[in-house]
């Protein structure tokens, strides 16, 4: 049962909600970094994830707990991130260990325990901005998109509404479960019986958890994505080449990938120049930048394929 505490503070204006945790003042570290031990990180395996009926008879309680973005001329609806936190944070008897723990040490990374999947970062809305203004309706329809490393889902909800069928991917379970599916389910036709609704979720949709290497073969068989998108995820420069092998498995041939991420991730070193390095290293990709913000810390988006 879901129980919202509103004695916490209403969520803070955009701008300020999805500020990254490597910019150059930034006070968010790892709990690595704050405990100074490095340790050998086990990956977790990967799972199909399914939309059940329990998380669609809390939808009510979601729409209360829920606002509207308008990304160009579509509409999409997402948790108010301030109030579940909160009430993960609380409950003990929800499955979402790993983003009670991230809460409760404060830290917005813990490596291969959870990956940042609970808020927005803002180069999601630069990536939502970009699909906007360069991709019509007609160019989604028939379309597989992938969004990788996905959290609230938002770039995979504005292709899902755009009429592509979509799959989302996120390291952590308990984000999927508790954030991910809830924003998918805000944003299926809310006229739909209960049923209809899953079938829906079940014919446009599918959602996986755990580590890259261990999704990608878990759905070696499954039909190649035409375009995936990923946002935020590039700052570990030791699971680039994770990544990357990722991009090979499970793009189609004329397929791309949409990379959104800022210039330099403080205290980490990876960042979009030197991912572009890495890129060029290897044999199978090619890379070009799309859109550049110069504002603040420079982000920008790139546009990847095989050569």
């Amino acid at each position: 049962m879901f129980k919202f505490n509103f004695e916490v503070e209403t969520e803070v204006e955009p701008e300020e909600a999805v500020k990254s945790p490597f910019t150059e003042n930034s006070e968010h570290k790892t709990e690595q970094e704050d405990s100074g031990i490095v340790k050998d990180i086990v990956w977790y395996e990967a799972e199909q994830i399914k939309p059940t009926k329990a998380a669609l008879s809390r939808l009510d309680l979601y729409e209360l707990n829920a606002k509207d973005l308008k990304v160009g001329n579509t509409e999409i609806r997402h948790l108010i991130a301030g109030f579940l936190l909160e009430d993960i944070k609380i409950q003990g008897d929800l499955e979402s260990r790993d983003i009670k723990k991230s809460e409760e040490s404060h830290s917005d990374l813990i490596a291969g325990v959870y990956e940042g999947g609970a808020k927005i970062w803002e180069c999601t809305d630069d990536l939502l901005l970009y699909l906007s203004e360069n991709y019509d309706d007609s160019y989604w329809q028939g379309k597989r998109v992938l969004d990788l490393g996905c959290g609230s889902g938002l770039l995979g909800i504005y292709a899902l509404q755009s009429g592509a069928k979509v799959d989302f991917q996120d390291y952590n379970k308990d984000v999927l479960e508790q954030i991910t599916i809830p924003n998918v389910m805000l944003n299926v036709q809310l006229d739909l019986s209960d049923d209809n609704k899953l079938e829906f979720l079940e014919e446009n949709t599918s959602f996986y958890s755990g580590d890259w290497s261990n999704f990608a073969l878990l759905t070696l068989d499954t039909e190649k994505y035409d375009m995936i998108l990923t946002s935020e995820t590039i700052y570990n420069i030791e699971n680039q080449q994770k990544l990357l092998d990722t991009f090979n498995s499970r793009l189609r041939g004329d397929g791309i990938v949409l990379v959104s991420g800022k210039s330099h991730y403080f205290g980490v070193g990876g960042g979009l120049e030197q991912f572009v390095d890495v890129i060029n290293k290897g044999k199978a990709f090619e890379s070009k930048n799309v859109w550049t913000a110069d504002e603040n810390l420079k982000r920008g988006i790139l546009k990847i394929k095989f050569k």
